[in-house]
């Protein structure tokens, strides 16, 4: 058999993972991320996610997602603060040890992060890029970024995103009702480790109906997904219900809305003027009306504004799909982090280079893609749609990081294409 189109090995997938994770650690050791969580404050080092961590530390009721006693939460679902909580609790507290071990933990994840691509190039029949998108995210600066500096749940949620594509893709192919059904409980998973990625199962149900042209079958198989989705999130939902009045995953979409869409809006979640972490004033309200009260209250002020200025709102979403693509160039990038200008940061040339192209490029690829229809259109609909929220709310070069890695996918294959490798042979 050809080598290129030989499934992958254990020791190829040992070698990409044991590379991409050294590489991580070194860089790690190198810009010491660590020191930032030497103050010992939750919020300065890990915002929402440590807040909520020191909580269930500390055995609370989950909740208080600034620090400041605000009582019971669904500002995030649980699965990554409760890893955070592990490692402060492993570390004793928020310190340096506790965020080394975090930051590895989150290399960890980038390392397999790198196999799965390989796996699943070979799942969509093109072994030879799945080969190199795995390579190419073992050096891509955002993931290497996101591993070893960001504490959020951006790279825990790109490898739930690629681990339940790469289910999804093989149990489309065996045309099993009950693999398909069981693709459902990683996707209930992937919701309930973060909701952003709800809009792959538009992606999931049209390259289904494409690939299964045996309907009834199809159809069982999708309430099968869709019933063991909803077994893994009811639980969670059932408490919000209970403990906060909504039975959404999370509450604070219309808080997002309105710091995204007023008079000081520029696209981006900064500046912070009508958030209850910077604004006492906001808190005292959030404190009053109850999370889920203040963020209907917020969503009331947001729509309210759209309404009032429906071309701002226009341009502001157009520049947000500018960021959330291209991302914004140091060059004009006023924000500032510990004193450094981004425009002479050499990190941040690097990071966005890689950002940006890595988007284009992947609509390019999707322009040309000769992959079979359903796997076609699941790209397409997945990018075309994943964004969406984040259009008409803010944009942080991170939102886009949980798909990077089908990104990635669709540059390695450009690349592949590029090098003049006979149709077939990727």
């Amino acid at each position: 058999m050809n080598d290129v189109l030989r499934a992958p090995t254990r020791k190829e997938l040992a070698t990409l993972f044991v590379a991409a994770l050294v590489l991580r650690l070194a860089v790690l050791f190198v810009l010491d991320s660590p020191r930032l969580a030497e103050r010992g404050d939750p919020w300065a080092w890990g915002h929402e996610t440590a807040c909520l961590a020191e909580s269930l530390r500390h055995g609370e009721s989950y909740g208080d997602p600034w620090g400041k006693g605000t009582g019971p939460s669904t500002w995030l679902t649980p699965p990554y603060p409760a890893f955070t909580a592990l490692c402060l609790e492993l570390g004793g507290g928020v310190n340096r040890t506790s965020a080394t071990l975090f930051f590895v933990g989150q290399s960890l994840l980038s390392a397999a992060t790198c196999t799965l691509l390989v796996a699943l190039g070979f799942a969509l029949g093109r072994p030879a890029v799945g080969r190199l998108a795995g390579w190419l995210f073992a050096v891509y600066p955002p993931s290497i970024w996101n591993a070893i500096d960001t504490v959020w749940d951006t790279t825990a949620v790109a490898f739930g995103v690629t681990l339940f594509v790469w289910l999804f893709v093989r149990a489309v192919h065996a045309h099993s009702v009950t693999r398909v059904s069981l693709a459902g409980l990683a996707f209930g998973g992937l919701l309930f480790l973060n909701p952003a990625p709800a809009s792959l199962v538009a992606a999931c149900a049209i390259a289904a109906w494409f690939a299964w042209p045996e309907r009834t079958k199809l159809l069982r198989a999708g309430v099968g997904f869709a019933v063991l989705a909803a077994l893994v999130v009811m639980p969670w939902m059932l408490r919000n219900a209970r403990v906060l009045g909504t039975p959404g995953l999370r509450a604070n979409l219309g808080v997002e809305l309105r710091l995204g869409n007023n008079d000081t809006s520029t696209g981006r979640p900064v500046p912070f003027r009508y958030h209850p972490s910077h604004v006492p004033e906001e808190l005292e309200l959030y404190r009053q009306l109850g999370e889920k009260a203040y963020a209907d209250d917020c969503m009331r002020r947001a729509n309210a504004w759209i309404a009032e200025h429906p071309g701002d709102f226009a341009l502001l979403c157009l520049r947000r799909v500018q960021y959330f693509w291209l991302g914004d160039p140091p060059l004009f990038d006023e924000r500032r982090a510990a004193d450094i200008d981004a425009r002479s940061d050499w990190k941040a040339w690097v990071k966005f280079l890689a950002f940006s192209l890595a988007g284009i490029g992947a609509w390019i690829a999707l322009c040309l893609l000769d992959l079979p229809r359903p796997w076609k259109a699941f790209f397409w609909v997945a990018l075309l749609l994943y964004g969406l929220p984040y259009f008409v709310t803010h944009v942080s070069e991170r939102y886009r990081f949980p798909i990077d890695p089908l990104v990635v996918w669709l540059d390695a294959w450009l690349v592949w294409r590029m090098l003049g490798r006979k149709r077939g042979t990727a």
